[in-house]
């Protein structure tokens, strides 16, 4: 990925770590937005593996599967830090679902 809408001296070089990062917080709290909630604090990028991985599984994709894509070895990992009860109605639900209906319309 390179930065092909950055202006000036960065324009078509790699993306950084810091910058990409920064694109997915920014995601994050734009999809809270959207919903006229305010994004909790202290968000960071990685808060997406916690939500990316119990969603995955509720979604169906098997625990193996969820496993290899995080680079764990055993499920331990997940079910110690990552297993949430994503099915529950809360507002993670209601912004993944609502950014979920918008991408499908793609």
């Amino acid at each position: 990925m390179t930065n092909s809408s950055c202006p000036g001296p960065h324009k078509g070089k790699p993306v950084t770590k810091q910058r990409l990062s920064h694109w997915i917080v920014e995601a994050i709290a734009l999809a809270y937005t959207s919903q006229n909630l305010q994004a909790p604090s202290g968000l960071r990028a990685h808060s997406t593996r916690g939500l990316a991985t119990p969603w995955a599984l509720f979604k169906g994709v098997s625990i193996q599967d969820i496993c290899a894509a995080a680079s764990w070895s055993s499920p331990l990992t997940f079910v110690r830090f990552y297993r949430l009860d994503v099915s529950a109605p809360s507002v993670t639900r209601a912004v993944l679902g609502t950014v979920l209906r918008q991408d499908s319309t793609c």
